[in-house]
């Protein structure tokens, strides 16, 4: 078997990249109202998903969804259901269920259920907050979603899960899992501070926790090591952000609030190839550009050319993408540093004394980052770039661009990276002003960790003491104390991290030092993922050898 594993590692990773083509998988969670407390009805609209009411037999969608505290009333606009927002209405609650993207994505839909609603003035309905009976949130269910895409591919059924589970645990490098609780159980939800591979890129990171709702005067939390890897977290407060009905609201990666409430889709979005992603990109469907044509420029990335049509008085705007990084970029940093073989604990400890500006030059230069330019008269203009999330869940994320000096009369964004490095399932752009916002930070109440112990002194504040979870199975409960809720506002919670983590490899074999130094030019890394790539699309034989056919 562990001769195998290599092989079989990058049959399983290929499959990842092929999510149309296999089976998909979806959980629902229910969600019981309590009287007097709209918490559960707030916090589910708060989630960029698509929301249908029900009453008997019949079923609306939803959109300019308000609710009103003071007189417990929730008004909407009640459109038709398209088919592809009809099929899996009909649906299991308990345990996984199975789609097709033909039939239509339902792992964005939360169902509220209702009891009586009266209609006012043309498509207007006006619900009372006690006649919302559940919410039944639909989310993908990652683990059987992935086996699918990887078995369904391959044609393996005996002992499947388990092969797959095994050859994530020896291939996956990333960082701390977070889990966010309902009250009767956790979910995963993202990874903290990705990229962040040794001690002088420890960083911060603000990752959104959509859905997440206080039980019981708390908010509890998870984080965990799960794979090979030693991980340091020196902070893990919550950022709770109150604001106004009509907004959303994300924080950039310098830890600044900014306010989205009039979210453009792209006019046009462009491949390298010239192909046409608008449509895709212009909804959070699964339906991710992959940064995967075979053309690229002369420094081996890959790029997004997106359209925004720019309003004439705007100077200021925000870009704001869902996105995750690849399984494949992860498999193929790690076959990189198997580059070093014997000698990368040497490596390795050597990094930990480097400076972190040559370290994150390196990064940009070979496309790990997504890059951000802008169109101005005087050409292409970099803005910044977004840094690792992981590659097992998808994150909504923003960036404020000054789009002033934009050429012409769109706001043409670019989007580069390494061969096959990123997916981007949505994109649109943001001209509105930012508007006040009220930020609560909650430290640590407790954090209990696997053996009992309370370990919170050590993530209150970023302080450079640090939980340390040096070995796989190392987990700590984390809860926060609740914020009351304002009338006339909502709350988004988010997850403000700081730390690092390491790997723990032990390679074999003798360093090509030449080779080793060719990673030094720019975009070399990224050519090496795509000259991979090629090898196993030419190899008609990989798949069968590495099954042992």
């Amino acid at each position: 078997m562990k001769k195998l594993i290599p092989e079989i590692s990058i049959v399983v990773l290929i499959a990842f990249l092929n999510m149309l083509t296999g089976c998909n998988y979806y959980m629902v969670n229910t969600l019981k109202p309590v009287p007097g407390d709209n918490s559960v009805v707030s916090n589910a609209l708060t989630q960029p998903k698509y929301f249908i009411l029900h009453h008997g037999s019949n079923a609306w969608h939803m959109s300019d969804i308000v609710i009103d505290e003071g007189k417990q009333e929730l008004t909407c606009t009640a459109g038709l259901l398209p088919p592809d927002h009809m099929y899996y209405m009909g649906t299991n609650t308990e345990g996984v269920n199975r789609y097709k993207v033909s039939n239509g994505n339902p792992t964005y839909e939360v169902h509220i259920y209702i009891s009586e609603y009266a209609e006012l003035s043309g498509s207007q309905f006006l619900v009372p907050i006690s006649a919302i009976q559940k919410v039944e949130v639909y989310d993908k269910a990652l683990g059987a979603t992935a086996a699918s895409y990887v078995f369904g591919t391959l044609g393996i059924i005996a002992g499947a899960f388990v092969i797959l589970m095994i050859i994530l645990l020896l291939t996956k490098s990333s960082c701390p899992f977070v889990y966010i609780s309902d009250g009767n159980s956790f979910h995963f939800t993202g990874e903290m501070y990705g990229g962040a591979i040794y001690s002088p890129l420890e960083r911060d990171d603000f990752m959104p926790l959509p859905g997440f709702t206080a039980v019981n005067s708390q908010y509890k939390l998870k984080i965990s090591n799960e794979l090979l890897e030693r991980q340091y977290t020196d902070l893990a407060e919550l950022m709770i952000v109150q604001h106004t009905l009509d907004s959303e609201v994300l924080i950039d990666k310098q830890g600044d609030v900014q306010t989205v409430r009039s979210p453009l889709a792209p006019v046009k979005a462009v491949a390298e190839n010239s192909t046409d992603y608008t449509n895709p990109l212009s909804a959070r469907d699964s339906l991710s550009y992959l940064f995967n044509e075979e053309a690229s420029n002369v420094n081996g990335l890959n790029t997004l050319t997106l359209s925004f049509k720019k309003p004439t008085v705007s100077k200021s705007a925000k870009l704001v993408l869902n996105a995750k990084n690849s399984f494949w970029l992860d498999y193929m940093y790690g076959k990189f540093n198997e580059q070093f073989g014997t000698s990368f604990a040497k490596f390795s400890e050597n990094q930990k004394t480097a400076p972190a500006e040559r370290m994150n030059a390196w990064q940009l230069s070979q496309g790990i980052p997504l890059s951000v330019y802008i169109e101005t008269e005087t050409g292409w203009q970099f803005v910044d770039c977004f840094n690792s999330v992981g590659p097992l869940a998808s994150r909504d994320m923003v960036m404020p661009v000054d789009v002033s000096q934009a050429k012409g009369e769109n706001v043409n964004i670019r989007l580069s990276c390494g061969f096959m490095f990123w997916e981007v399932d949505y994109a649109a752009m943001d001209f509105s002003e930012n508007i006040p916002v009220k930020v609560i930070r909650q430290e640590a109440k407790s954090a209990v960790d696997e053996k009992g112990n309370d370990v919170a002194e050590f993530i209150r504040s970023s302080d450079k003491k640090y939980l340390v979870q040096p070995e796989v199975g190392n987990e700590v409960i984390v809860t926060y104390p609740a914020t009351a809720s304002v009338e006339g506002l909502k709350q988004t919670v988010f997850l403000h991290s700081r730390g690092y983590y390491e790997y723990i490899r032990e390679y074999t074999g003798k360093p090509d030092v030449a080779y080793l130094k060719s990673f030094r030019k720019e975009g070399a890394f990224a050519k090496f993922s795509k000259e991979r790539y090629q090898k196993f699309v030419a190899d008609k034989h990989l798949i069968a050898n590495a099954l042992g056919n």
